[in-house]
């Protein structure tokens, strides 16, 4: 089963949005994280949240459809490491823009008045892309399901049997006992977005640590169970969540 897919709609006609967000509320696999009338909202949200498929309009006031994606696209470079993975579904009710949109690599480009099974038609797309490109992440049990050499190959990783996170450039990798790894094609950041915040933290740009492995921690380093070498600790002033487990644990 593949993790929600959380879904954000840009519209400036609310009837619009409560339209789409009936269909995304009927959709198995959608989980809706934002609405916005106000294009310019639209594009904060997607900066500063993260979101795997945005649902835009193109005519709208003061920014258009055509001008928010080419900014979207920009958030999208190699260096903007938690965009990578956004899809983009137009929903409008003309089609003046539909050539234009295509050179932005948009998913699906929708008519309106919307159909559902065109709806669908165009989720489909965006969960195959998922289904290829990302881990998969089964709700309600501690796993991941990694891909690993061609598409066919998966495997399967038990969440409470990581030590620990390392970042290594636009990949991840995932480190257990005796030293055995897992190198995942995505940045830490969006392995760290699926894991228990509970538990595994951010000590470092380079690392995320799972709390229940924490042997001893010195000034910058930590030393994890049933690894050699220790972890670096960044300056907590920054990494002020790994500062904050440090003093509600302390005796």
């Amino acid at each position: 089963m593949l993790k929600k897919i959380r879904v954000g709609i840009i519209d400036d006609d609310q009837k619009a949005i409560d339209f789409l967000s009936a269909y995304v509320a009927k959709t198995d696999g959608l989980v809706k994280v934002f609405e916005t009338v106000d294009p310019q909202k639209g594009l904060t949200k997607v900066r500063t949240g993260t979101i795997d498929l945005l649902i835009v309009d193109m005519v709208m006031a003061n920014l258009s459809g055509i001008e928010l994606i080419a900014q979207i696209k920009e958030l999208q470079r190699p260096s903007r490491k938690s965009r990578l993975g956004m899809q983009v579904i137009i929903c409008s009710g003309t089609d003046k823009y539909a050539a234009a949109s295509y050179h932005y690599d948009v998913t699906d480009y929708l008519p309106k008045p919307l159909e559902y099974l065109r709806f669908v038609e165009a989720v489909d797309k965006v969960k195959q892309y998922w289904s290829e490109r990302h881990p998969i992440l089964i709700p309600n049990e501690q796993i991941f399901l990694v891909k690993v050499g061609n598409m066919y190959h998966h495997k399967l990783v038990r969440i409470p049997e990581i030590i620990f996170l390392e970042a290594d450039g636009m990949e991840c990798i995932l480190w257990f006992g005796d030293a055995v790894k897992i190198v995942v094609g995505k940045p830490m950041s969006y392995v760290l977005e699926r894991l228990p915040r509970d538990r595994f933290i951010q000590c470092h740009r380079s690392f995320v640590v799972n709390t229940d492995y924490i042997v001893d921690i010195f000034n910058k380093e930590i030393k994890m169970r049933y690894l050699a070498n220790e972890v670096s600790v960044g300056d907590r002033k920054i990494y002020k969540e790994f500062s904050l487990w440090e003093i509600s644990n302390k005796l």
